[in-house]
């Protein structure tokens, strides 16, 4: 009887991205890779700690996974407090460097305790490969990892402490393995990374020239991008690129010169909106997605204000936003003019408010157009993908199988999801 491992990932798509390198050495080595819901022999917990929230999620997946298997622990939760996880079952605790390691941790399992949380100055490029046989990733979409840590000094992050400083993956390797994804029939590549910007072994518009010119790949996109990654030459090849898909996400997190200047964000309100403007003269109907942090010390009323009135001048179709959370031994951890918790979680919930409302009618303006979908899920009772501009949409089922790329026509939207009838 094969040994059974669930892997349990939380947080990033680079932490996806690595379950799923992980996943496919497990089943190199003979292991049965399965979900980690299911009762398992061991168990892979590879931890996020970009909030106080995430950290919680981390040990509490943990302690349940240690209830009924053995446990291994990676990631950046266990980098910052490899301690907290000195629980019964729990073999192995390692950290953000050496991540692969918890696999030779399992295939060799002495029944002693291993520590591997190794400091992360002058961590080298883990190497990791995907070929899409881990079952991590979905059927027609899948991430590449370009690049890992930080060198950003925000004042808010953790993560450059998890993480380590920037180090980029040679480009020969990224389109390999791009090369392989295809071949094992996706659909669609997510370029990822801890900063994906800060990609420094060739510019990243070379990535997508090189990207667009693989037979079977048909789209493309990038993960979270600070403003200032969006440049011309970038621009230039994602407009003449053939897959490249009309959709970007921004890191954004404020858009008051005052906050941005406290979270140490290398970037002004002026820069956001000319960025935008630029985006929007180069991928006309490009649909744009941010990251915002309500309350971080020092916001007022006034500043959060601002904020949520770009949302609409800027034609933000999503925003992913969350209440400021303390991270201790980060410069904002101590600095003055907490906002009180309560009125962080009540600007986070205005500031959705507000973005919902664009949202509507946003896809209100998609009503008789027709779209193209990758269909990512069918059921019985329905089918739902993604449009090139990441909208989205849901269709009836019929003559339709995931990873598909079908073409829509759209009927209305509930706010959130557009409705479509397939073939017309």
């Amino acid at each position: 009887m094969s040994v059974k491992v669930g892997i349990c990932t939380l947080g990033c798509r680079v932490n996806q991205y690595e379950s799923s390198a992980i996943a496919e050495k497990l089943k190199a080595g003979g292991f049965e890779v399965v979900h980690s819901d299911r009762g398992c022999d061991y168990y892979i917990v590879n931890t996020c700690a970009v909030t106080a929230e995430s950290e919680r999620k981390s040990r509490q997946a943990v302690r349940r996974m240690a209830r009924s298997g053995k446990v291994a622990v990676i990631g950046c939760a266990s980098q910052l407090k490899p301690d907290i996880y000195n629980m019964e079952n729990v073999f192995y605790v390692g950290g953000c460097r050496e991540k692969q390691a918890c696999v030779e941790a399992i295939l060799h399992d002495s029944g002693a305790r291993i520590n591997n949380v190794i400091p992360m100055h002058g961590a080298p490029y883990e190497e990791m490969a995907v070929s899409g046989d881990s079952g991590m990733f979905s059927d027609c979409r899948a991430f590449i990892k370009i690049e890992d840590g930080c060198n950003g000094k925000c004042a808010y992050c953790i993560i450059p402490a998890c993480r380590g400083s920037v180090r980029s993956r040679p480009k020969g390797e990224i389109i390999a393995e791009a090369n392989r994804l295809v071949a094992a029939g996706y659909k669609e590549i997510i370029v990822t990374g801890i900063e994906v910007g800060a990609y420094n072994k060739a510019p990243l518009s070379e990535i997508i020239d090189s990207l667009s010119e693989i037979k079977g790949l048909y789209r493309v996109r990038f993960g979270s991008l600070s403003p200032l990654a969006v440049s011309k030459s970038f621009l230039e090849s994602a407009a003449k690129s053939r897959n490249f898909m009309p959709h970007l996400h921004l890191s954004l997190q404020s858009c008051s010169d005052k906050v941005l200047k406290a979270m140490r964000r290398p970037y002004t309100k002026k820069d956001i909106y000319d960025k935008v403007q630029l985006i929007r003269e180069y991928l006309p109907g490009c649909m744009l997605s941010a990251d915002i942090i309500t309350g971080f010390p020092g916001e007022t009323e006034g500043d959060f204000a601002e904020t949520v009135a770009s949302v609409a001048e800027l034609g933000l179709f999503h925003v992913h936003s969350f209440p400021y959370s303390e991270r201790e031994g980060t410069p904002a951890a101590v600095m003055p003019g907490k906002v009180a918790p309560d009125v962080r979680y009540a600007r986070n919930a205005a500031l959705l408010a507000a973005s919902a409302e664009v949202k509507r009618s946003i896809l209100a303006g998609f009503a008789g157009k027709e779209l193209e979908v990758l269909v990512e899920k069918v059921t019985r009772t329905g089918a739902k993908g993604h449009t090139r501009e990441f909208l989205e949409a849901c269709f009836a089922p019929e003559g339709c199988a995931v990873g598909d790329i079908i073409k829509v026509t759209a009927a209305g939207s509930d706010g959130e999801i557009i409705n479509c009838i397939a073939g017309e």
